[in-house]
């Protein structure tokens, strides 16, 4: 029972050793990988390919995260309209600002709905049972 319990406690540490050599080896090959931060130029290309009227996720480099719709795109900001609960009026951010940068897509998620549909036949064929019995 000893050697059962020491192999095990032995094989944990040694895959716990493995598994934080390779999240550091991960995490120092994605830092060698991104390159340069995204300055106001760069936000500047990405955002004048942009359609307008995209919903954007937006982070300010004050920690501001906002999700918008663009609606114009010039030399030194773009024109925001926040979507919020309570209407707000459009702001102005300058690409100095901006921290990230990303286009909101909306997806379908199929396992998501997959996963409803079995709930609604799993509590009808219980239903159906429970009715059956009576």
């Amino acid at each position: 029972m000893r050697r059962t319990v020491s192999a095990l406690m032995i094989f944990c540490r040694v895959a716990i050793a493995v598994a934080t050599t390779a999240t550091i080896a991960f995490a120092e090959q994605d830092i060698e990988h991104r390159g340069a931060l995204p300055n106001a130029d760069m936000w500047r290309a990405y955002a004048d390919h942009i359609p307008i009227g995209s919903t954007l996720t937006i982070r300010t480099t004050a920690g501001e995260r906002l999700t918008a719709v663009l609606f114009v795109v010039d030399d030194t900001a773009m024109t925001v309209k926040p979507k919020t609960r309570i209407p707000e009026p459009a702001r102005r951010v300058t690409f100095d600002q901006i921290e990230e940068l990303t286009v909101r897509r909306d997806r379908v998620s199929i396992p998501k709905y997959a996963g409803i549909g079995a709930g609604v036949g799993v509590g009808l064929f219980v239903w159906l049972l429970t009715a059956s019995i009576r």
